[in-house]
């Protein structure tokens, strides 16, 4: 194996042993993760310097994913790396923010983004939106049909205005800390690009399918196994979770009543929907999911995905076993702003270790399911395993 992909695959160990920490919630498994995820990348990009300065041949950039940065892009990149290398770089940093130009561009971050949602089968599934630096977002909760024909009444008005949902992107910060080594620094505007990218992919990522999931509400998303309802007892900011609802099989006669919770909204409106998302950890996908939907056929092959109605399966970690969800995921809105401050800024929250500094990154967003109806809560705990039902002639009542 070469060293490159024994780089990546060590990355790719090491974020998924970061997304592990944030869901167990120890802070300490937490800081490890993270410095063991940053070292990793630090050392996957350091390779490619290396190679690149050997062998003279760049296009091994492009290969690799490195971005063509635009003249933007690294005139900010070489003032970060300036205030960084400077003998006083929080104010360096302060400087630098006071600056009209001095802010992350949008585009890096409208980058880690496109990336996420396009790596992530959960977060393509999802109405995700990249909020740039908006504050405020408006959201149709479908309740009405907004072209009325006839008079415009104030009824109608009152209507029409309460079928909109202002969600505040500022009420919840997704952050993380990220040390850069000042070596990484003399590699120049393009390695640091791809370093910034990668952690702020693995640190945001970290966070956001649990939010989208089983998000409490407080100083986060709304998670899809929360009960939304309209006058739902919240307290302290924190939505309680759905009641689960048993399912032993993915039988027509079973499957369909419990899609049909979907197919009405909270305010009574009919909803029509091609096909359901089911959302499941890994083992119960193997234990239970595949199993109960895959059968031996008569001619000696098995085959799978055998859901009386179209579902896609997507498997996440953050879900506890025996536990799924089935949801619209094109009602569920995820949008993510930047920070106007400059999204990376410089902290004195750690101890400066030798020849390393930390940084915060952080972004701004909120999200939620349109209304209660939208996703379901289903104990898998019991689901049975599939197969195949043959009947003879007098069963059949032939």
């Amino acid at each position: 194996m070469s060293l490159f992909k024994l780089n990546k695959l060590k990355q790719k160990e090491a974020a998924a042993a970061l997304q592990k920490a944030f869901k167990n919630g120890n802070d300490l498994e937490v800081q490890q993760a993270m410095e063991d995820c940053l070292q990793s990348i630090a050392d996957t990009i350091k390779n490619d310097y290396l190679e690149v300065v050997q062998t003279q041949d760049k296009s091994i950039l492009v290969e690799r994913g490195y971005r063509q940065l635009t003249n933007k892009e690294e005139d900010w990149y070489q003032k970060f790396i300036d205030a960084s290398k400077s003998r006083d770089p929080k104010q360096a940093f302060t400087d630098l923010a006071g600056q009209p130009d001095g802010a992350m561009p949008e585009t890096i971050i409208q980058d880690v983004f496109r990336e996420l949602v396009n790596e992530r089968p959960l977060l393509q599934k999802i109405n995700f939106t990249y909020a740039s630096f908006s504050t405020k977002w408006i959201l149709n909760d479908h309740s009405i049909d907004l072209a009325v024909w006839g008079e415009i009444t104030e009824e109608i008005t009152k209507e029409i205005s309460s079928a909109f949902k202002v969600i505040d992107l500022t009420l919840n910060k997704l952050s993380a800390f990220a040390c850069i080594a000042l070596d990484m620094l003399e590699l120049g505007p393009t390695y640091l690009d791809a370093y910034i990218r990668e952690v702020l992919k693995d640190a945001i990522l970290g966070g956001l399918e649990k939010a989208i999931i089983k998000g409490s509400g407080k100083n986060e998303p709304i998670g899809l196994n929360r009960d939304i309802h309209k006058g739902v007892s919240v307290s302290d900011g924190v939505y309680p979770t759905k009641t689960a609802i048993k399912i032993k099989s993915f039988m027509p006669e079973e499957y369909g009543p419990l899609l049909a919770n979907l197919a009405v909204s909270e305010t009574g409106r009919k909803r029509d929907f091609e096909s359901v998302l089911l959302i499941c950890n890994l083992t119960d996908y193997l234990k239970k999911i595949m199993p109960a939907t895959t059968i031996l056929s008569p001619t000696g092959g098995f085959v799978g995905n055998l859901f009386p109605f179209p579902t896609d399966v997507v498997r996440t970690t953050e879900l506890d076993e025996g536990e799924a969800i089935i949801c619209l995921p094109e009602e569920y809105f995820m949008a993510i702003s930047g920070a106007k401050e400059g999204i990376i800024t410089y902290s004195d929250e750690f101890k400066f270790l030798e020849d390393k500094r930390y940084y915060k990154i952080k972004t701004h967003g909120n999200g939620r399911a349109f209304d209660n109806t939208v996703a379901i809560v289903i104990d898998i705990s019991e689901l049975s395993a599939a197969y195949m039902t043959v009947l003879n002639k007098t069963q059949a009542g032939a």
